[in-house]
């Protein structure tokens, strides 16, 4: 493993200023919980990306990291194009106007769902995680008196370690190991599929810069170990992304400046080749506040704690972060000056586990007091299990420039079971 800088001097995390009275409005106008998206923090990221990577670097937004619609549309509007994993996804990008030549199709599933979608948009990009996937997209192409050619890219399993948060290294599910290679020359003789280049993704939540340019170094070099291996020379490397933001007050800044230097390099390096990013945390994260109301007081681990109307069925933290410990404390939304107790901030299940903050420096609290969780714009609502418990899934919010707009209606709770059907006919005696 080479050696990589700690990264001692990224420059530290900048607190940004609430934005307390346009979610107090936000509140009044459709109640908690409820998630709350700041597009001029989106605009903004987007704008720092621009300055910082080189211009020819294409960047994919994630939506993994939050599908919301109303989101991908203000997105799409921001010229960039698509990372999808799943039928849902595609659907949803098509909808929010991505260009389908710049949706990208990555992630394991194959299912006969997403091969339908993917008939009716021929120009969008897949990534192939396997032989068995390019056997199937092979076999597709092949049927009736026609073949249909898509263009597709493979996914290299990292060869070299990662240094991510969120790892995906040698050890990872996805992609194709090395000495698999050889196997997939019989399938790209058929001209079904056509393989412009290579993926690899390393991982998520990486603030240290040496560790992201170690991760695209890696990945560029693994995919031109592999075009040798084929006899190709690749037209496109998604090198991932995985580009980290501060959650907690330890947390600095990914030096971005560093990395843009670092792309430099390797677009010569990777030359005819366009080379590709996916981001979806860096782009969201940061824009997002996670709104619920106080409705209890409770006691917690020996220390004072709330109950609040929402909880971990609506904001998971699938990647292991350990947010409810490391991240900065929720906001509170009525102004008041008392000296701040150590406190945690319970969910509403019946879940041990349903803890959303703990130990966070807060004032005394009350009933009807309303916490603003920050950073909950990636992984929340479309990453959490929201069925759990049958609550109805929270409105979603967008606001800019003074301007409230509701992209997501509140469910209400007869929602929960308007969709199913009583036993009729066994059951019953």
């Amino acid at each position: 493993m080479p050696a990589v800088s700690t990264c001692t001097e990224a420059p530290p995390a900048m607190p940004v200023a609430p934005p307390v009275e346009t979610l107090r409005q936000i509140v009044q106008r459709y109640g908690t919980p409820t998630y709350a998206y700041d597009l001029d923090r989106v605009r903004a990221q987007v704008a720092k990306l621009r300055a910082n990577l080189p211009s020819v670097v294409e960047i994919l937004y994630s939506l993994k990291a939050n599908a919301s619609l109303g989101l991908c549309g203000f997105i799409a509007g921001r010229g960039l194009g698509a990372d999808v994993a799943s039928a849902g996804e595609l659907l949803t990008a098509v909808e929010a106007g991505f260009p389908p030549e710049r949706i990208f199709v990555s992630g394991p599933d194959i299912s006969p769902a997403m091969l339908d979608h993917l008939q009716s948009v021929p120009a969008a990009l897949v990534s192939i995680d396997s032989v068995s996937a390019l056997r199937t997209l092979q076999e597709t192409g092949s049927q009736g008196s026609q073949t249909v050619f898509r263009r597709g890219i493979l996914r290299l399993r990292p060869s070299f370690c990662s240094l991510a948060a969120c790892a995906a290294g040698p050890d990872t599910r996805f992609g194709l190991l090395m000495e698999e290679l050889p196997r997939c020359r019989e399938f790209l003789a058929s001209g079904a599929v056509r393989v412009a280049g290579f993926h690899v993704f390393s991982g998520s939540q990486v603030l240290d810069a040496a560790a992201v340019i170690h991760h695209l170094r890696g990945a560029v070099e693994q995919s031109l170990r592999a075009a040798e291996v084929l006899g190709l020379v690749p037209e496109l490397i998604n090198l991932g992304g995985g580009f980290g933001i501060p959650y907690g007050p330890g947390d600095s800044e990914l030096d971005l400046a560093l990395v843009g230097q670092a792309l430099q390099s390797l677009l010569q390096r990777a030359a005819p080749a366009r080379i590709v990013i996916e981001l979806g945390r860096y782009l969201v994260a940061q824009a997002g506040w996670y709104l619920t109301t106080v409705i209890a007081h409770q006691t917690h681990q020996g220390r004072q704690a709330v109950v609040v109307d929402g909880g971990t069925h609506q904001r998971g933290d699938l990647c292991g972060l350990g947010l409810r410990r490391k991240a900065g404390p929720p906001v509170l939304l009525e102004r008041r000056s008392s000296s701040l107790v150590p406190t945690d901030v319970l969910g509403c299940l019946s879940l041990p586990a349903d803890v959303l903050a703990e130990g966070s420096a807060l004032p005394p609290l009350s009933p009807a007091d309303v916490l603003a969780f920050p950073n909950a714009g990636a992984y929340g609502l479309t990453a959490s299990p929201v069925l759990f418990h049958g609550h109805p899934a929270p409105a979603e919010v967008a606001f800019a420039g003074g301007t409230i707009e509701q992209i997501r209606a509140r469910a209400s709770t007869m929602s929960i079971v308007e969709a199913q059907n009583r036993l009729r006919q066994i059951g019953t005696a």
